[in-house]
């Protein structure tokens, strides 16, 4: 027998948003001297991780970390990446 489609109305609802607003990083990824801004990627440029090399595509979930205060240091991580970045320098995470 064949499948049976769902109506839109029957469908389960999409997942909640998480509780922060849009474009605000999580807790844990605030540093000293560090700002740190979640960005969904919808731009729709590719950027270059720098914690492992490999392209952040667009569409894809990430943080932008800006030392310094300065936009000559803002640099596009994987959130895991970044994670990794703040144990390395020992900020914990």
């Amino acid at each position: 027998m064949p499948r049976k489609h769902r109506a839109a109305r029957e469908r389960e609802a999409p997942l909640a948003a998480p509780d922060r607003p849009r474009g605000v990083a999580p807790e844990w990824a605030s540093a000293e001297g560090v700002r740190v801004q979640a960005v969904t990627g919808e731009k729709g440029k590719t950027y270059r991780c720098p914690g492992c090399q490999q392209e952040i595509r667009p569409g894809t979930p990430h943080l932008v970390v800006m030392e310094h205060e300065d936009v000559g240091f803002r640099r596009h991580w994987h959130t895991p990446c970044w994670r990794s970045e703040l144990r390395r320098r020992g900020l914990s995470a």
